[in-house]
């Protein structure tokens, strides 16, 4: 059996979509709003707020009492300004409320949670950071994702840093921004991008075949404790939103490329401009050569 802490996500839509293509296991669907659950019998929502200590009580004590389950967490407080803003809060929900559920499992095969390119902080131009190096976060939101890493480790569990994830959204009633990118070339909108902040994108799809792909090698105790998940390309928006129209065959020109410094946010948390990462180890480990992203 597999859980999925944060089923409703973006990412959470298209983990429990590549479990049930990928698997013959049943998903329990764990989130705090409900589920349109157009998956089948084979999938059952269990509702829990991850601040709630007595619905991670009442969630733990369901898998303890089912089959051994492969968890896979992507709850999180992930905002990086809304982060920035409300630090205690999302303090309670980041690192408090996951220590108490790293407290409650048991009868977990494997669990990985989902970190992000932001634990590395700024690099250098064209650098690519690697699993080893020193975690130098600039925001409040990779501050805590890194001080999450460590209660993962801690607990034996692992860890996988995942880069700025694009395509579209699986939700019902919230757009990703690659829907808001399609809608406008659709109706001949200019958008926005920024050319200057580089990341290791890769698609929701890619990212969730990959997850599954790692919770099924067997033995947790043979992957590493800590791998970069991402794409081989560095790009930037402007560059996803150049392959999104070509895709779709519109006006590239409908495009405009912005530097990052236009960023108007109500706390302006600082973004690393560079925060590509080395999938060398993920690569060598599952004996693929090379991950691209599909549009």
């Amino acid at each position: 059996m597999y859980a999925v802490l944060g089923a409703s996500g973006f990412l959470g839509s298209y983990l429990v979509k590549s479990i049930l293509a990928g698997t013959d296991e049943d998903v329990l669907a764990v989130s705090r709003s409900v589920i349109n659950n157009d998956y089948g019998n084979r999938v059952r929502f269990f509702p829990c707020d991850i601040t709630n200590q007595e619905q991670v009580k009442a969630l733990a004590k369901a898998i303890a009492e089912g089959e051994r389950c492969k968890f896979i967490d992507l709850a999180f407080r992930h905002n990086i300004d809304t982060v920035a803003k409300y630090p205690r809060d999302s303090w309670h929900t980041n690192i408090t409320s996951l220590s108490v559920l790293l407290n409650e499992l048991e009868n977990i095969e494997c669990f990985f949670f989902a970190s992000t390119d932001c634990v590395y902080g700024e690099g250098n131009p064209g650098q690519r950071f690697k699993e080893e190096d020193s975690l130098r976060p600039i925001s409040l939101y990779g501050t805590q994702k890194a001080a999450a890493e460590c209660l993962v480790r801690t607990k034996g569990f692992h860890v996988l840093r995942l880069p700025y994830m694009f395509g579209p959204s699986l939700v019902p009633g919230k757009a990703h921004f690659y829907d808001v990118i399609k809608k406008n070339l659709a109706e001949d909108k200019e958008t926005e991008l920024f050319t200057d902040s580089m990341r290791s994108a890769l698609d929701f799809e890619s990212v969730a075949d990959l997850i599954v792909r790692l919770t099924q090698i067997g033995s947790p105790e043979n992957i590493p404790q800590t791998m970069n998940l991402c794409g081989d390309e560095a790009l930037s928006k402007y560059d996803l939103g150049i392959l999104l129209a070509e895709k779709l065959g519109k006006n590239t020109k409908l495009l405009r490329p912005v530097p990052s410094s236009t960023l108007a946010t109500d706390i302006n948390a600082r973004r690393a401009l560079n925060g590509l990462m080395d999938n060398t180890l993920l690569k060598s480990f599952l004996g693929i050569e090379e991950i691209r992203i599909k549009i």
